[in-house]
């Protein structure tokens, strides 16, 4: 009778330990089962993008080829800046003003145990390597060829960046980048016309208002060397005030 209780118990014991470890098993595929992913855009389809950084590229004015390998530089230390389901996009402002991004893709992740668990490492590592990482370096080599247009309307553009359904207000962690001269020139305001940037707060507060509420604006100035009587200490003091008037934090770098 003890030895058939005592494995009895043994196996009592055997079997609460599997079942315990099933349990455990399953707890930990649904507490780290990563998302759904959009096959286009690789941003999760189940929850929103935690994050979205837009560089623009102005190629309104002509810069020299060797920008190409600054923009290279800003490009790629903004995409690793991008964290896992985060949106990472480049866009380019020129002739044709059209916001369609170039490339506009999440960051899927590195693959990991988990990933790989669930969609096989040949699936997470193309997804990162390929279309993460390498479709951005190839579009990086179709905007670094110059180009100029005959207007620069830098307020207007980012304008319409800001109401855009994936960078609007609903988004948290919206950082845009802004690779320009930052001579804004258009019908609605010129920089040419009023060097000393009088005017300038207020079109801004105008176009971009409490859309820009939480957004991290980081500026990298072309000094192209080409000026037209508007240094780079007005145009920066005139998007100083403009910053100001809408309360945004902003960075600004110069790059030659």
């Amino acid at each position: 009778m003890n030895d058939r209780a005592q494995a009895n118990r043994r196996y009592a014991i055997g079997t609460g330990l599997i079942v315990g470890g099933l349990a455990l098993l399953s707890l930990l595929v649904f507490v780290f089962h990563p998302p759904q992913l959009d096959p286009a855009t690789l941003c999760p389809t189940d929850k929103p993008i935690e994050g979205h950084t837009v560089v623009i590229v102005d190629r309104t004015d002509k810069w020299s080829s060797a920008m190409g390998q600054a923009l290279r530089d800003i490009v790629e230390n903004a995409q690793r800046n991008t964290k896992q389901y985060q949106k990472f996009s480049i866009v380019a402002l020129d002739a044709e003003n059209s916001t369609h991004p170039l490339f506009s893709v999440c960051n899927p992740g590195a693959p990991s145990f988990w990933s790989d668990l669930y969609r096989g490492h040949r699936y997470t590592a193309r997804d990162f390597d390929q279309k993460f990482v390498g479709a951005a370096e190839r579009v990086i080599d179709q905007i670094s060829a110059p180009a100029e247009a005959p207007t620069s309307p830098i307020v207007e553009y980012v304008h319409r960046w800001l109401g855009g359904d994936d960078f609007n207000a609903t988004i948290a962690n919206r950082r845009l980048i802004l690779v320009s001269d930052m001579r804004q020139n258009s019908a609605l305001y010129s920089l040419y016309a009023h060097p000393d940037g009088i005017g300038m707060n207020e079109v801004v507060r105008q176009q971009f208002g409490a859309a820009a509420e939480a957004v991290a604006f980081d500026i990298y100035f072309i000094a192209h060397g080409r000026d037209h009587n508007v240094p780079e200490a007005n145009a920066r003091a005139a998007w100083g005030r403009a910053f100001a008037a809408i309360g945004a934090h902003y960075t600004w770098r110069q790059i030659d």
